[in-house]
């Protein structure tokens, strides 16, 4: 059965809300209710995201309310992947790494890219082939790739040459959204779910290129994409709840355990059954956000080591020069230099 992860499900519900859908009836679809999203682990049917879509513009009145989330996707909604994205070196690069590692936010579509003459064609395969239900669930998607590919590009013009989609012809107003967002060439009852762009542009260079933090992002990816396939690991599992809490400060055992599931003494046990401690996934979090974090030019170590949860900056130095064997400042300065010189 096709899912999505907690984190990608609750952007969708939080966004139709923003846009006016009331709250109850969105959560009360989900089984459990909305504390069943406090569990970052927990997977969702495909087909229950396609229906909170289409309860949230039936509530709203909003036709194109699949078109309006999928605009307001940033590389930061899919963490470490869209970290990856932002820091690729071509439209072309970022798509590969959207395509790799799609399984771990959401299994809704299947995306590929055709490049034919001078068209790059990102394809769309729904999981579920049904065009009318998933129709604002592919709207999302497509909208998304729009809205993020001018992110990347830092061009707010349109790249998009033409979109196709499946589904019937939908209202006026969201074909004028769908006009707005993707320019004049949209057309419906298509063989396919496809945005055709500018074959020139997906080989355009990045003005956030990053390899090394690219090279560090997809390592981790892997990682989590083997646990994924696997089933998530107890370490992976604790890790993942981790990093929900870790800017609110220094996340407890129990605090983390209810968040994964279980009771703080069910989370002991299982941890040392495996010869692991609670402290040293707490370490290992703080180490693999601190990488990222330490890219980040316009954050300063006084800033990491706040959104570390670490009490004052010295803690985090001290703590930094243990992981890498140097300071953040003398770590940085060479990331520096090698995007300089490489």
């Amino acid at each position: 059965m096709p899912t999505v992860s907690t984190a990608y499900l609750t952007n969708y519900i939080e966004t139709s809300i923003a846009l006016g859908a009331p709250a109850e009836p969105l959560y009360a679809l989900l089984p459990g209710g909305r504390a069943t999203l406090n569990h970052p682990d927990k997977r969702f049917p495909v087909s229950l995201m396609a229906e909170v879509l289409n309860t949230a513009a039936e509530l709203t009145g909003i036709d194109s309310i699949g078109l309006r989330i999928g605009m307001q996707f940033r590389p930061a909604t899919f963490l470490d992947v869209g970290y990856a994205l932002a820091a690729a070196g071509t439209i072309k690069e970022a798509l590969e790494i959207n395509i790799r590692y799609q399984p771990l936010t959401q299994e809704a579509a299947r995306t590929r890219l055709e490049i034919v003459k001078r068209e790059a064609r990102i394809i769309l395969e729904p999981a579920i082939p049904d065009a009318e239900h998933m129709r604002r669930v592919v709207d999302a998607i497509l909208a998304g790739y729009a809205s993020i590919g001018r992110w990347l590009l830092w061009d707010q013009e349109k790249p998009v040459a033409a979109v196709s989609l499946r589904h019937k012809p939908p209202s006026e107003e969201a074909q004028a959204f769908a006009r707005q967002l993707f320019g004049d060439v949209v057309s419906y009852n298509a063989p396919q779910d496809m945005m055709v762009i500018d074959a020139a542009l997906v080989s355009r260079p990045l003005p956030n290129s990053n390899p090394a933090l690219v090279q560090l992002l997809t390592g981790r990816l892997n990682a989590r994409l083997a646990a994924f396939r696997a089933g998530s690991s107890l370490r992976m599992l604790v890790m993942t709840g981790l990093h929900q809490q870790i800017r609110k400060g220094k996340p407890s055992l129990d605090e983390t355990a209810k968040l994964i599931g279980m009771s703080g003494r069910t989370l002991r046990r299982k941890l040392m059954a495996e010869e692991l401690t609670y402290s040293d996934l707490l370490a290992a979090t703080r180490k693999e956000a601190a990488e990222v974090y330490i890219h980040e030019e316009t954050l300063t170590l006084a800033e990491i080591a706040d959104l570390l949860g670490y009490s004052d900056q010295t803690a985090f130095v001290r703590a930094f020069r243990g992981w890498f064997d140097e300071t953040p400042g003398a770590y940085r300065d060479r990331v520096r230099k090698k995007r300089r010189t490489g």
